[in-house]
């Protein structure tokens, strides 16, 4: 049975309120299958959110291919692909973690940079901050005076950064003009600001290794694009022989006129780094959503596709039928059946679920005995089965046991 088929059979048992094995629908999903998804859906949202940065679609490429050749070899039962995987699983998993060693550790950075909510700055003293930058990128554009300044994001930035001397400095117009004047020793090199202040200068940058995104762009350039193309971080860079100014972040290089200068570093360090993905923060909001439904849809295909079946099986166990609360002194007489074949019918996922070991007759007696001759039906003293499950035939359907007391030990003959 095809997948379609199963969405099929699945949307009309829940429109129909249809049982399947005795069993109804709120019976055939289960609270753990919903848990199962949602949990599902988290790790597609991360993945999702992961593989929307540039760096990583490469990876997410690779992998799509991969899963669409493996759905397409199980449904079509192609020998050689399915054992191609099976026997070179841990080889591809090794190959992919060398060759995207970079995208698998950004992605974990995210993830652990990911917080649920913004913890932004104050607005005024962020607005003062960058006022005082948009003053100084303004006049050293005019004096064709190269800079390079970093704001970090919500990813960690220590492994991307060489060199570098701490100043832990409060930001201000002639200390920034000062930094990048050419006579100054750390003028080639790049600063680190966090918050109001300037944590470090002289710093340098990874190169980029797309170097058609450059264009006329130098080494500054390069240096900027790379940091980008590593981590969430914003980086500003004044060309020093066109005076021109750039923005560089999640990969990608942008010339920047004053006015937008203005609106992405205000709106960058507003937030706290977070990614300017919409100017407007309700469109940043429709478009995690978007990827929260697409992660919840995906999840749900791929519960409809390879973890719900319809198919209705039946398996017999042989099961031990065990006697409780006998008293002492007292035998169970023969004949005393020891076991029992129990027929149980379910959906395979039910049946994945069920512990064999556990399923047993239990039978109890009562304390002190009211009578010689005991009788019970086996079938409502089966425990160990699953709910989603159901009983078809438990043979014997009853056991009768007669109990005596034990005889008294034989005593020893008196020593004369």
């Amino acid at each position: 049975m095809g997948f379609a088929d199963k969405f099929a059979i699945a949307l009309a048992q829940h429109a129909s309120g249809a049982t399947r094995g005795g069993a109804a629908w709120h019976h055939a999903i289960r609270w753990a299958d919903v848990i199962d998804v949602l949990i599902v859906a988290v790790l597609l949202y991360v993945a999702f959110s992961w593989f929307r940065t540039r760096a990583s679609r490469s990876l997410g490429v690779v992998l799509l291919l991969l899963g669409g050749v493996f759905s397409l070899a199980r449904s079509l039962d192609l020998y050689l692909t399915m054992m191609a995987f099976q026997y070179g699983a841990i080889a591809l998993v090794l190959a992919l973690v060398v060759v995207f060693q970079q995208d698998i550790r950004h992605g974990f950075e995210r993830l652990t940079s990911f917080a649920l909510w913004d913890r932004p700055a104050g607005r005024s003293r962020t607005q003062e901050v960058v006022d005082v930058i948009l003053e100084a990128v303004a006049h050293m554009s005019r004096e064709r005076t190269g800079a390079l300044i970093v704001f970090p994001g919500k990813e960690p930035l220590d492994r991307h950064l060489r060199g570098g001397v701490t100043v832990d400095a409060e930001i201000s117009l002639p200390l920034l003009l000062s930094i990048f004047h050419s006579a100054s020793p750390g003028h080639d090199g790049a600063i680190l600001v966090e918050g109001r202040r300037i944590r470090s200068l002289g710093l340098h940058l990874p190169l980029t290794r797309n170097v058609e995104r450059l264009g006329l762009g130098g080494t500054r350039h390069a240096a900027a694009l790379g940091l980008a193309d590593c981590c969430d971080a914003l980086v500003l860079v004044v060309s020093e022989e066109r005076g021109t100014v750039s923005l560089a972040q999640h990969g990608s290089l942008d010339a920047v006129d004053p006015e937008t200068l203005a609106e992405r570093l205000g709106g960058f360090c507003e937030c706290g780094g977070e990614p300017q993905t919409a100017r407007n923060p309700a469109q940043r909001r429709l478009r995690s959503l978007g990827t929260q439904l697409a992660a919840l849809a995906v999840a749900m295909l791929l519960w409809f596709g390879f973890a719900y079946h319809t198919d209705t099986v039946q398996r017999t166990f042989v099961v031990p039928i065990e006697y409780r609360n006998l008293a002492e002194g007292w035998q169970i007489e023969e004949p005393n059946p020891t076991h029992a074949e129990v027929t149980i019918s379910g959906s395979e996922t039910a049946f994945s679920l069920l512990d064999a070991s556990g399923i047993a007759v239990s039978l109890e007696f009562d304390s002190p005995p009211q009578k010689r001759i005991y009788s019970w039906a086996t079938e409502p003293n089966l425990t160990g089965v699953e709910s989603e499950l159901q009983i078809e035939r438990v043979s014997p359907a009853s056991v009768t046991v007669a109990i005596d007391q034990e005889p008294p030990p034989a005593q020893a003959p008196a020593t004369p």
